[in-house]
């Protein structure tokens, strides 16, 4: 008897300790994103400097959906800035849903246009992933230079969080200005994954 116990406390705590494991992992989760059906819970966001031609305001940027060029389907998102100051940075973002008290890996990847390539460094990639919402140039880390080939080109970037009492994550990428231009590039087939 005392050994059919034994084996049964043995088999209730490994059944307990697999199913804790299962439910307190982090499940993968994917989120595909072609801006098909608009901008699907991406918001534009910039930090910009003040346009000395025009007292008190920002100099121009924005973020519309287009249909050229695109990587696949039919939109794709651009993204403007005046950078004529040698200054400022623009994004899209989006807010998703984790488990609070968690250790997770984010890896966001996206298609990237430029319309040419240069050996002059005018603009930097950048992307972001974390627990509060990206409001600065700062908050962001530069992947490469944006005229790196003419065309597509994909870039990536992951980050390992802890979500505290936090549950959500922000994911963000876009452009930063590097030389005094003004610039236009696309976004499209943007990939998230949270594990």
């Amino acid at each position: 008897m005392r050994l059919g116990l034994k084996l049964g406390v043995i088999g209730i705590l490994t059944v307990i300790s697999v199913l804790a494991g299962w439910y307190f992992y982090p499940k993968q989760v994917t989120y595909d994103e072609g801006f098909e059906e608009g901008f699907s819970g991406w918001e534009g966001d910039a930090d910009v400097p003040q346009d000395p031609n025009n007292p008190g305001s920002l100099v121009d940027w924005n973020v519309s959906r287009v249909t050229s060029p695109v990587k696949s389907g039919q939109y794709s998102l651009k993204l403007y800035i005046d950078g004529r100051q040698d200054d400022g940075t623009v994004w899209i973002e989006r807010r998703l849903s984790v488990k609070k008290n968690s250790q997770i890996q984010v890896k966001v990847s996206f298609e990237f246009y430029s319309e040419t390539e240069s050996f002059n460094v005018i603009a930097g990639v950048v992307g972001f992933a974390g627990t509060s919402n990206p409001e600065v140039e700062a908050d962001f880390t530069v992947l490469g230079q944006a005229n790196e080939v003419v065309g597509w080109k994909r870039y990536s970037h992951t980050e390992t969080l802890k979500t505290g009492s936090s549950e959500e994550v922000w994911v963000a990428f876009g452009i930063t200005v590097l030389w005094e231009t003004e610039m236009t590039y696309n976004l499209d087939d943007a990939k998230i994954t949270i594990s």
